[in-house]
């Protein structure tokens, strides 16, 4: 309390003691007391009022202290150290635990705004040279909050170099919040006579997914450099929007690499089946020479017709195609296709398929047929797609049946060598392909049809062990509780060799 507040209490408490001394002499003792304290209170909250009004301009004195203070030291950041509050900033930034890194990145834009630029180049500088991802993230987060040139070409570059995939979404995201800005100064740079510039500025521009990027994209469609295109197409391919169809469709015609993008692109576009005969320019790519681009083609018929409204046509162009004259890997690309459409129509094209000889349909296809019928969802398709492979089934076994009859009567007649050499010439000719045999097995185990039981038990014989594995399990699969007690019944009935016999038995000890 200052001296001036002594006094004042002083003289205070005399008064009230003066009057006390007075109101003793007329009044009673009990009337003393209560007056005592009545006015003892009121001189106290007098008291306490000239205490805050002496008070306040000592406050008032500090607080204009205070902002002069601050005033100074904004003033002295504007003018002459910047550098080293921004260098102790980007300190605080860059240290501590990650809780303390995110509380200060969100201030540091703030506490720096009146530098215009002037953090960005030391910001960029650190962000460059830093080896910690952790750091790294938080330095293009707050670089975000500096809608500066040099900041969009320092992001994009890092988008473009930095391996790390969290990196590589903040600085999207960084890169998306600077807005047009940000837009405007790569849709310069992709007009850049440096194709580099060129190419990393369409980069940037396809992962920014906003429709203001489509243009500048488009610009460079038809670019004389292949990866512009490429990069142009794929990141056109993200976007519903009517300008963009002419580009896809006229890429089709260009080089594979840039073909193949616009073929995956148009494959997620069913919503245009009713507007643009986008199938049709797909089966035509379906027969390109090259391999990529035509399994490609497989791959977006097979998306259309399981997505589309008309599903119809896209089954027909790859149905038709796999029983024609094509590569082996694409045939199996679109009968893969065809599997994942799980319709009526698809299920008599692989079935129909299945039946075809050599070499118009080859082992490798032809296996990948089995299975895709295996895969049938549909309860009402899967009868319908057990019964190529049932027939296929026994057929095999008939004929390794006749292969071994021939081996025997072949050695019997012209000795062993000579035997051996004709029958397995014989067995060759037949092609019953052994991981043909195993892919069957196992389609018709998933299928769970009963007619294959037969033909399964038959394979519990087979010479090769693997092929027995896949028939004890498909038998497992088809008749679990049964299954005993039919080759028990197979054992006693079936015409049989003794070899075949006992590998039978040992088949069933493994049940």
């Amino acid at each position: 309390m200052s001296a001036a507040n002594s006094i004042f209490a002083t003289s205070a408490r005399a008064i009230v003691n003066q009057t006390i001394r007075n109101a003793a002499a007329s009044e009673n003792q009990s009337e003393n007391t209560l007056e005592e304290d009545s006015l003892l209170n009121a001189a106290e909250r007098e008291l306490e009022t000239k205490d805050l009004e002496a008070k306040e301009p000592e406050t008032e004195d500090l607080k204009t202290e205070d902002l002069k203070t601050k005033d100074l030291k904004a003033e002295d950041l504007k003018i002459e150290n910047v550098e080293q509050e921004v260098t102790r900033a980007i300190a605080q930034l860059t240290s501590g635990d990650f809780h303390s890194k995110w509380d200060f990145a969100k201030q540091f834009a703030k506490r720096f705004e009146h530098c215009a630029d002037r953090p960005v180049a030391l910001l960029i500088h650190h962000l460059q040279n830093s080896q910690d991802t952790e750091n790294q993230w938080f330095l293009v987060r707050t670089l975000g909050h500096f809608n500066h040139p040099t900041v969009v070409e320092a992001l994009a570059n890092f988008l473009m170099t930095t391996p790390v995939e969290a990196l590589q979404t903040e600085a999207i995201k960084s890169l998306t919040g600077l807005g047009s800005s940000a837009i405007a100064l790569l849709t310069d740079l992709i007009g850049s006579p440096a194709v580099e510039q060129r190419i990393l500025a369409a980069r940037v521009l396809a992962k920014i997914r906003r429709s203001a990027v489509i243009a500048p994209l488009i610009s460079v469609a038809n670019d004389p450099h292949e990866q512009l295109r490429i990069v142009a197409t794929e990141a056109l391919g993200s976007f519903h929007d009517d300008r963009v169809t002419p580009v896809l469709t006229q890429a089709l015609r260009d080089r594979p690499s840039v073909a193949i993008e616009a073929i995956r692109a148009l494959g997620r576009r069913s919503d245009l089946l009713s507007s643009t005969d986008i199938i049709a320019q797909l089966q035509h790519c379906l027969t390109a020479a090259d391999k990529d681009m035509a399994k490609e083609s497989a791959i977006a018929l097979g998306r259309l017709a399981a997505q589309g409204n008309q599903p119809r046509a896209a089954v027909d162009a790859l149905g038709k195609f796999i029983i024609q004259p094509a590569p082996s890997e694409v045939k199996v690309t679109a009968v893969r296709a065809l599997g994942w459409i799980d319709s009526p129509a698809a299920t008599d094209y692989l079935t129909a398929a299945f039946g075809y000889p050599f070499p118009i349909v080859t082992d490798e296809v032809k296996q990948e047929i089995a299975r895709s019928l295996g895969q049938t969802r549909s309860a009402a398709l899967k009868p319908v797609a057990a019964a190529p492979l049932v027939s296929w089934l026994q057929t095999a076994s008939q004929a390794d049946q006749q292969t071994l009859s021939d081996l025997t009567l072949a050695g019997s007649d012209l000795g062993l060598n000579q035997g051996l050499n004709q029958g397995l010439n014989r067995g060759l000719n037949l092609e019953i392909n052994l991981a043909l045999k195993q892919t069957v097995l196992s389609a018709v185990a998933r299928l769970s049809d009963s007619s294959a039981t037969q033909s399964v038990i038959g394979f519990m014989g087979d010479p090769d062990d693997r092929v027995r594995m896949h028939a004890l399990s498909a038998l497992k699969q088809i008749e679990p509780k049964t299954g005993q007690a039919k080759v028990q019944h197979y054992l006693l009935t079936a015409n049989l060799s003794a070899a075949q016999k006992e590998r039978i038995i040992d088949s069933l000890t493994a049940w």
